[in-house]
């Protein structure tokens, strides 16, 4: 057996496996020494998995399901394109620190979306959130704009490395922000966009920006309680777990409450990234 861990929003996979086993990129590019202490253990073994037992507690509509049996959490994964159903499974304890992973096909085992899953059980037991966002880190400072599907997250992405080369873009579609002592701190996912943008980095957040296409660039201030709805709206909270959407709320109410939330009606050119700086 062969350890590789990674680190995505401060959180170590250890991922115990064999040979035949792989961690593509871009999770690739979020490896860390395989001696780092670990958050989660998975032991990944090639074989059937079995039918999930216990009760189902959700499911996507699409590719995978979450079953709870006693106190494990069961995801299984399934594909018209497999004649194995499931294909995957994936099994973890109530604190989501240790987990078996069995694999009929597939070569990275933590292929998309069991990581992102995983790390959001994780965030979504009081540890953070992820948003619909993308990160970009100018001199040290981690500027977050967030939006809906089509709100121009990529475009936003664009514009800054042209304007200015030197920055870091955490991620062109998802961002996970946890506190980090009396503020708080933005780090890149490999869950990128359509520019397929991410780092392995983090920054502290020093301001969030809900994106809006007008035909001029301006900064707006917002009230908490709509700035609180608007970051909801492009959270990724466990919606099948009431405590998770509290605690979701909360988190996003005290971000609010520090005035960081802004709105940026924006072109797609330079003005953009000018009224940014402007505001900040």
């Amino acid at each position: 057996m062969t350890r590789r861990s990674l680190r995505i929003g401060d959180i170590t996979i250890a991922v115990d496996c064999d040979e035949t086993f792989a961690i593509v990129d871009p999770s690739i590019r979020f490896l860390v020494p395989s001696d780092t202490s670990p958050d989660v253990t998975l032991n990944v073994r090639r074989g059937a998995p079995a039918a999930p037992q216990g009760e189902l507690i959700f499911d996507s509509g699409g590719v995978w399901r979450l079953h709870r049996n006693g106190d494990r959490n069961v995801y299984s994964f399934h594909s018209p394109a497999f004649t194995a159903d499931p294909y995957k499974t994936a099994e973890f304890d109530a604190g989501y620190t240790r987990g078996e992973v069995v694999v009929q096909h597939g070569v990275d085992p933590l292929e998309y979306p069991l990581d992102e899953l995983l790390v959001g059980a994780i965030l979504g037991a009081g540890h953070g959130v992820e948003l619909h966002g993308v990160g970009i880190v100018h001199e040290g400072r981690g500027y977050l704009f967030v939006g809906q599907s089509g709100a121009g997250k990529t475009t936003t992405a664009r514009l800054w490395l042209a304007e200015q080369p030197s920055v870091t873009v955490l991620s062109d579609d998802r961002i996970i922000v946890r506190k980090s002592g009396d503020g708080y701190r933005m780090y890149g996912t490999p869950w990128h966009g359509e520019a397929e943008i991410c780092a392995a980095s983090d920054a502290p957040l020093h301001a969030i920006f809900l994106l809006e296409q007008a035909a001029k660039s301006e900064v707006f201030p917002l009230d908490e309680s709509e700035a609180v709805a608007r970051l909801f709206g492009c959270a990724f909270p466990l919606f099948y777990r009431a405590e998770s959407i509290a605690f979701t709320i909360l988190f996003l109410a005290e971000i609010a409450e520090r005035e960081l939330v802004r709105r940026l009606a924006f072109t797609r050119d330079a003005t953009a990234v000018r009224a940014v700086f402007a505001a900040s």
